[in-house]
This record gives structure tokens, sequence and C-alpha cells, in this order.
């Protein structure tokens, strides 16, 4: 028993110097909080992203203070007047178009926000407003120039498949190099960064970057690159950013652009779209639940998301849908929504009205927006010939392939291989070298080198060279007032490998077109027309060069149903020599082309559009802008020592729409089937629409 005694002694007494923290463990946590603390330490990052960082919040609570401040003294009161007035604009993509309605319910009840809060793309709309566009601006604004059609696809090598470069850089050009901590109204912008985690409240920041990763939906956009973060739409989270507001006035005007519509789920991608709604709408709806705001429920719940081509039926339901809510508010409660504009509101909105319509102008009349310098790859996929093809313009074969594409300034290039869809012999695939350049006004540049070829018995390694192609197109366009007006001059030349040239062919034209848009209420035909005429040189008929002029002249009027529209093509050799047929002039017929002196072609049709109906599938894609014509087309010609007289007529029905994916820009496809008096059935499908009105 001694010796046990004495052992365990021994182990006391030699146990007692040695270092607690080497050998014992810190005491046991007290309290739940002490036992989170001992799992996420301050320095651990995930600490951190339940708290968004606030760039600009001094400044834009000494902005917010001012107006308040600015306020009372008009008033004349020595009280302090209420809360700042907050609006706060919600994501939905298309949806989110009917903030715009909103905006002029509430200017038109005399509503005018201290600040606003927004995202996704209810910050496109929030930004421009808070910038000084009035709501009437910012919906000329889309009508004149879809942003979407500045958005470019890409390979996905930086997280996304649309690069916004062209975006950023148009936006620059119509807001100018502004900062959102300059705008007349002050603004948070909310986005979500994927290094911190952490939700980015913007009130100071370049206006073209933040409004790009703004709405950077995650895998379809880039994610925008700003300072320290990589931005992408605070929608992936939140569909309303109310948190912002809730800490700066408990005096809100909250107004969305839900998507509550049936949806089958035996697609994947409709899964994927309401598993990511499912959380950011409940976080939403929770917000706005505890904010006691008022609230204007837009009645866009049912439309898709992608529906950008729809902006006056989106505008309209939101400017309904807020003056029926506004109606209801008892006069007492109304009046506390009362907000004046702030001093010299309306003279700064005429001055960005100016900017604007000059801005809108030069765009429209082809200047490029300066950018800075982008290298991207891109997918070259073109299934479908268009219908008609400009002088020197080399981008409408059927192909697929890969580019890489820089731009930089005001220069565009590229570098391109693709394969022929439908070749011809010696161009089953090309070697292609692309600039494009705006060196001066709305003057633009194009020039195309390619290599054609055809494959040998290896598709991989023989590639057999056949032709050179040079190509290149000036065109200059002015637009006055709603008239289009310009010039643009073009060839190519094709040179075989071997030696001497294969055939060319150039041609010159002065433009002329109407500008008015359609009109949003439908309820008058709306006449429009495009005109051009010029003059050819070319050698494609054996060789003789022939010259002579060439005119198109087309119109029609549109309405909201019936819209009937006519074109004439004129090419007539003045030198005595035959030119060859093209594969398609715009006669709806596969018919075979001869050689000719001269070539006359009508087309007459009257179209039934069906502008308000749409078909979406799968949350994926858009079907829209359906359009169904029965067509009469005539062929008129004559070859050296014969009359000119019909050769040839066809009738038959052709169909059009608009396809659009994931929001992105629309492309037209327009099907036609015809049977000719030269006894030819064609059914062909084709980009674009031969009748097009072309306005801006």
């Amino acid at each position: 028993m001694t010796r046990i005694a004495v052992f365990l002694g021994f182990t006391c007494a030699v146990a007692i110097p040695w270092p607690v923290s080497a050998q014992q463990n810190p005491s046991p946590p007290h309290t739940l909080h002490e036992m989170f603390d001992l799992e996420f330490p301050e320095s651990d990052p995930l600490r951190k992203i339940t708290e968004p960082i606030f760039l600009g919040e001094t400044n834009f609570l000494q902005r917010l203070k001012e107006k308040t401040r600015t306020q009372e003294i008009r008033s004349g009161s020595a009280a302090p007047l209420r809360a700042p007035l907050g609006l706060v604009l919600c994501g939905g993509s298309a949806r989110a178009y009917a903030h715009i309605g909103v905006l002029k319910a509430l200017e038109q009840a005399g509503i005018y926000p201290d600040f606003i809060v927004a995202s996704s793309m209810g910050a496109i709309v929030g930004m421009l407003y808070a910038a000084g566009y009035s709501p009437d601006d910012i919906e000329m604004l889309i009508h004149a120039i879809p942003l979407e059609s500045y958005f470019d696809t890409v390979i996905p090598t930086n997280g996304g498949l649309i690069n916004t470069a062209n975006f950023t850089a148009t936006l620059r050009k119509l807001v100018g190099a502004l900062d959102i901590s300059e705008t007349a109204i002050p603004i948070i912008v909310t986005a979500e960064d994927l290094k911190s985690r952490q939700q980015i409240w913007f009130a100071e920041g370049p206006f073209d970057l933040v409004m790009a990763g703004a709405f950077a939906m995650p895998a379809i956009f880039e994610p925008q690159p700003l300072d320290t973060f990589d931005l992408i739409d605070a929608g992936a989270t939140t569909i309303a950013p109310v948190e912002p507001a809730l800490r700066l006035s408990n005096r809100l005007i909250i107004s969305t652009a839900f998507y509550d519509r049936a949806m089958n789920f035996s697609s994947p991608i409709t899964v994927l779209n309401r598993a990511v709604d499912i959380g950011k709408t409940r976080a939403g709806m929770k917000d706005i639940e505890r904010s006691h705001a008022f609230v204007i429920r837009n009645d866009v719940e049912n439309l898709s998301y992608m529906q950008f081509s729809d902006p006056d039926t989106i505008i309209a339901k939101g400017e309904k849908s807020a003056a029926s809510r506004l109606e209801k508010l008892p006069p007492e409660l109304r009046a506390q929504f009362e907000n004046a504009p702030p001093l010299g509101f309306s003279e700064h909105r005429a001055q960005m009205h100016e900017k604007l319509t000059s801005s809108i102008r030069q765009i429209q009349s082809g200047e490029l927006p300066s950018t800075s310098l982008v290298v991207r790859g891109a997918p070259i996929l073109s299934l479908m010939e268009p219908f008609l093809r400009a002088p020197g313009e080399t981008n409408t074969d059927p192909r697929i392939g890969a580019s890489l594409m820089f731009s930089v300034s005001k220069l565009r290039a590229s570098v391109s291989y693709f394969a022929a869809l439908a070749p011809e012999a010696g161009k089953e695939w090309a070697i292609e070298a692309g600039l494009r350049a705006n060196p001066l006004g709305s003057m633009n540049v194009l020039l195309t080198t390619r290599l054609w070829g055809d494959y040998g018995t290896t598709y991989i390694v023989d590639h057999r060279p056949e032709y050179w192609e040079f190509a290149g197109l000036l065109k200059n366009t002015a637009v006055l007032k709603n008239k289009r007006i310009g010039f643009q001059l073009g060839g190519d030349l094709f040179l075989k490998t071997t030696g001497g040239i294969a055939v060319w062919r150039t041609l010159g034209l002065v433009d002329l077109a109407s500008t008015q848009k359609f009109s949003k209420l439908g309820a008058a035909l709306q006449p429009w027309y495009t005109a051009n005429v010029g003059g050819f040189v070319e050698n494609t008929s054996g060789n003789q060069i022939a010259a002579g002029i060439q005119s198109t002249l087309t119109g029609g009027l549109d309405s909201t149903w019936i819209s009937p529209k006519a074109r004439a093509f004129a090419k007539i050799s003045l030198n005595g020599q035959e030119f060859a047929g093209s594969s398609f002039d715009g006669f709806r017929s596969s018919a075979p082309r001869a050689s000719s002196l001269s070539d006359l072609i009508t087309n007459a049709e009257v179209s039934v559009v069906l502008r308000d109906m749409y078909l979406d599938m799968a949350e994926a894609l858009l079907f829209r802008n359906f359009e169904a014509a029965p067509f009469f087309d005539t062929r008129w010609s004559n070859t050296l020592g014969e009359p000119f007289h019909m050769k040839d007529w066809a009738a038959g029905l052709t169909f059009s729409f608009e396809a659009r994916a994931f929001g992105l820009a629309p492309a037209t496809l327009s099907l036609y089937a015809s049977y000719s008096g030269s006894k030819v059935f064609t059914l062909q499908i084709r980009s674009g629409v031969l009748l097009s009105s072309q306005k801006f």
C-alpha cells in the first residue's frame, strides 16, 4: 500500500510544473456564444459573410442628411421633418421593366424618393433614374438601344457565357464617367462578392461597372471585377434588397417584380430555376413582411423573365399596378408619402435628356463605344443564311467554329477558324482575320481576309487551300430626327491560290430610311420605308466586266394585327455585259438564277402579327413576335437580244418569329414555302426577315 501511495504522489508532483497550454485544453465554454467563438474565431473569414460591406456609407449618409435639411428649410418648419423616403426596386429580369411604370405613377402622385435601393435588373432602372433620367427617357432608351444587344457570347473561360464589355462601354457613352456617389438622387446598389461571400452595398463606384455587377446572373454573365471584388447579381440570395433601406428609414416604398406562374417541372432547367428562386424569394418576402412598407405588387408575376422584347406591356402593367395601389391608400396615409423633388431637379433632367438624345443618335448612326482591352474566345455557330447581305459582308455562310476576339478603344478584331455547313467546292473550311474600326464619327471600316480550302482524306490533318478572299466595307450613317441617311461602299475579291483572279465585285449605295417606331397604342397604321440606290461593277459572268445601277425600295404599314408590305429590287447592266444571278436576291424560290442584263424582283405580302403571344420552353427559350404572311413574288429580266419580260413568279406562305435564349438579344428566323411558275417547290429557313422595316 505504501509503494502505491508514493507512486501516486510522485505522479501528482511531476504533473504540476508542466505548461498548461501544452497539456490541457482551454477551459470549456460556459455559453453557446462562447462555443460559437471557439468554432469560428474572429479571424475566420466565415465570421464576416453575414455582415455586408457598405462602400461610401459616410458620404451617402451626409447626402441624405443634406436632402432632409433642404426639405426642412423649404417647408419653413423648425421641427424635424419625417424620415427620408426610400424607394426599393426589386430584381426580376425583364419583369423589372415594371419599375419604369411605377416611377411614372409615383411622379404623377407627387412622390419623389429621397434615396433608392436597387438590385439586379431593378438596378438598371434605379440607377438611370437616380442619374437624372425621367421614366419617359428610360423608356425611350430601351426602345432606341436594346442594351442586351451589346452582350457578347463567349467561351466560358472567365466564369460566364456572356461578356459585358460592350455594354459597359455603351453605358459610359450614354451616362459619361459618372460615379454613383454623384447621382442626382442618392442610391445604394447591392451585389454579391464571390471572393469574400459578403454582400456589397455600393453608394460609390464607377456607374458602368457597378451596374454590370448588379445584374451579373451567375454562370450566365461573367463576374464583374471591381477593386478587389468579383461581383455577381445580389438576386442570387434575395430578390428584394430591403435590408439597406431599413437601416436608413422606416418610410419606404417597395416595388416588386416576383415570379409566380404555373410551371411544369418535367424539365431539369425548370427545376433548377425554381430551386434557385425558392431561396431568394423566401428571403425577399421575409424582409418585405418585416419592413411594414408601402408595397406595390406589380402584376407581372406570370410573365417570363426573358421578355425583354415586350417593354411596353411590362411598363404599362407597372404603371397600372402602382396607380391602383395608390388609389387604395387613405388620404392621410397617402399624404405621408408625398415628397417634392430636390431643388434643380427639372433643370438637371433637361440637361440629361439632351445628352441622352444626342448619344442615342450617335450610337444609332454606328459609332462604336470605346472599350478597354478585352480578349475573349467566342463560339461560331450559324445555321442559316440571311435573306440579304451587304457589299463586302462575309459572315453569312452557315458555319461552325471558334474565334479569338480582341477589342480596345474603337477597334474590334478577330482571328477565326470554321467549317462550312453547306460548302461549295473549294470552300469547306476557312481561316479568317477580321477588323472593324470606327476612326471618325459614325464612319465604320470593316476588313476581312480569308483562306478557303477543302478537306482531304483526313479532316484533321489534310487541309487543301484553294482561294484567298479579301473583302471590305465602308459605312457611314447619320440619324436626323425620324430619318436615317448614309452610304455604303464594299466589295470582295477571290484569288486562286495557284494564281489568277477567280471573281470580284464592288457595290456602292446611298441609303435612306424612316426611323419611326411602332406605335405603343397600336391605334393607327404607322408607315415606314427603306430605300437605297447606287452602282455596281463586277465580273461574275464569264469574266465579263458588267457595270450598272442597283436599287431597292421597301415599305409598309405597321399596325397591331395586320401589316401590308411591298418591295422592289432592280439591277441593270449599262454596258451591255451580263452579270450572274445571285444565290438569293429576294425572290423566294430555289429556281435556278441565270445570267442577265437586267433583273427586277417584286415582293408583296400581308402579314398577320401576333404581337402579344409568346411561348417559352423550360424557362430557357422564349419565342415571340409570331408573324404569318401569304406572299407573291415576280422576277423580270432579259439577256442580250431578247425583250424584258417576266421570267418567273413564286407564291406561298412565310412564317417568322423571334427566338431568345436566357434573355439574350433575339434572333429572327423565317420559314417559307413556295411554288413557282417554273414548277419548283421550295421550303427554306433563313435568318432575318425579307421585308423588314429595320427601324430603331
